[in-house]
């Protein structure tokens, strides 16, 4: 990725994928707000725990900003791989950063 990293715009961009295309009718459009902002605060909230360049970057940035304790780990590259190890997170692409997402929030 080029772009550089933009963590609300990354959230926004998730939070709008998992909510859709806004719907025609003008009654339903409140819910979908609704939803989309609910998706939006989960994500910040927590369960999105970093936004980095690459999956190593956003480990990284999560241990920087105290979300993540890497202290066990020899380096960043062992921390992630212990991350991907444990199964429960999962990593999504947007145009504005890659997302390290907690499965269990």
């Amino acid at each position: 990725m080029r772009a550089p990293v933009h963590e609300a715009r990354a959230l926004a961009y998730l939070a709008r994928q998992d909510t859709g295309p806004p719907p025609a009718d003008a009654e339903e459009r409140a819910d979908w707000r609704a939803e989309l902002r609910a998706a939006l605060n989960g994500y910040r909230a927590g369960r999105a725990i970093a936004v980095g360049v690459d999956r190593l970057d956003a480990v990284r940035r999560a241990v920087g900003a105290g979300r993540y304790d890497a202290r066990d780990h020899q380096d960043l590259a062992e921390a992630l791989d212990a991350v991907e190890h444990g199964c429960m997170s999962s990593w999504r692409t947007t145009p504005y950063g890659v997302v390290w997402i907690d499965n269990e929030s």
